[in-house]
């Protein structure tokens, strides 16, 4: 007999059904929304700050709030095309539990971050930075994952 563990793995579908008609708009806005608000909190006093602006190597005062614009709608649009996508492959289990939306958050977030270890190596970057961001990135598509299979 199979060893039962603490979670069960879901089944998926058996053929591929991802359909853009199934998407939830409300859940797509829903996790946008929960992506800008930790991005704001993260990079904030409140977190981390200080410690991002210190491995940049610049002070508060360096940091032009202009630019900030271009980076939120960067962000936003990164957020939507993020949860559309997680969403498709959110659809392709068979059922869909908030444990399965946040796994597979988790893990395309672990993915996303992985993806920035070589260059950080390579490109000699800062550790700090790739790390804040790591963490940034894991934590809001956890969140958007549980957000959007709870609309699933």
């Amino acid at each position: 007999r199979a060893p039962k563990y603490w979670y069960q793995f879901p089944t998926y579908k058996r053929r591929f059904e991802m359909e853009f008609a199934n998407i939830s708009i409300f859940a797509i806005i829903l996790a946008v929304v929960s992506n800008m608000v930790i991005g704001a909190l993260w990079y904030s006093p409140i977190l981390f700050s200080a410690i991002w602006v210190k491995a940049l190597g610049k002070k508060m005062e360096d940091i032009d709030p202009k630019g900030a614009y271009v980076g939120y709608g960067l962000t936003t649009l990164g957020g939507i095309f993020t949860a559309v996508v997680l969403s498709l492959f959110i659809q392709l289990l068979d059922t869909v539990t908030i444990l399965d939306g946040a796994l597979f958050g988790f893990l395309i977030g672990l993915i996303a971050s992985f993806r920035e270890l070589s260059p950080t190596f390579f490109e000699s970057r800062n550790y700090t930075l790739f790390f804040i961001s790591a963490g940034y990135h894991i934590v809001a598509l956890t969140v958007m994952g549980i957000i959007i299979a709870a609309f699933v």
